[in-house]
């Protein structure tokens, strides 16, 4: 993942936006950041699963593993952070007209 968003712009956001840690966290912006976009990209994972995908290449290091409930935590920090709250961006499709639509006479 950094290979393609260079921690250099991330941090660069952060700062712009004024959204890097105050407090040093288990979860710091920078790695909420790449853990956010790689959740877009395994969209139909778990956390869990994310996570180790996201730091597969990092286990030769003993890396705290967090909770769920972390990552579901910084997940839903970032979203605030971002202006707004986590969840699908778009809106659930109107209902179907094809099923209430009246029949025409035979």
């Amino acid at each position: 993942m950094t290979q393609i968003v260079d921690f250099a712009l991330v941090d660069a956001v952060l700062e712009e936006t004024g959204r890097r840690e105050k407090c040093v966290r288990l979860l710091p912006s920078r790695v909420v950041v790449y853990f956010v976009l790689a959740l877009a990209l395994f969209e139909h994972r778990s956390y869990r699963t994310v996570w180790s995908k996201l730091t597969a290449a990092l286990t030769p290091l003993d890396l705290v593993r967090p909770a769920v409930s972390s990552l579901t935590r910084a997940r839903r920090r970032w979203g605030h952070l971002c202006g707004g709250a986590p969840g699908p961006a778009a809106s659930p499709p109107p209902p179907s007209t094809w099923a209430t639509a009246p029949t025409s006479p035979a």
